[in-house]
């Protein structure tokens, strides 16, 4: 079963303010995965976690981080925040 295979597992979703990213959180939320979600768009990225919510994540395994993944300051943050 899929759904349980992530289920309380840490996962990474870079780009998640819109298209793919956003629905592979929301996916990752169906599933009970402990999520990040990241962006450069604050205002989208709460979009995001409003959908994960929606979709049955729990608001303390969601953890959102505004950034560029280019930056290598932001995805040392990003890993030691995770």
């Amino acid at each position: 079963n899929t759904m349980s295979f992530f289920a309380g597992k840490v996962v990474i979703v870079t780009g998640s303010s819109n298209g793919i990213g956003r629905a592979t959180a929301v996916l990752f939320a169906k599933q009970g995965a402990k999520i990040t979600i990241t962006g450069r768009n604050n205002f989208s990225l709460e979009k995001t976690k409003q959908l994960c919510v929606k979709a049955g994540a729990k608001e303390e395994d969601l953890l959102e981080l505004i950034g560029d993944i280019t930056d290598a300051s932001f995805n040392e943050r990003l890993v030691s925040a995770t």
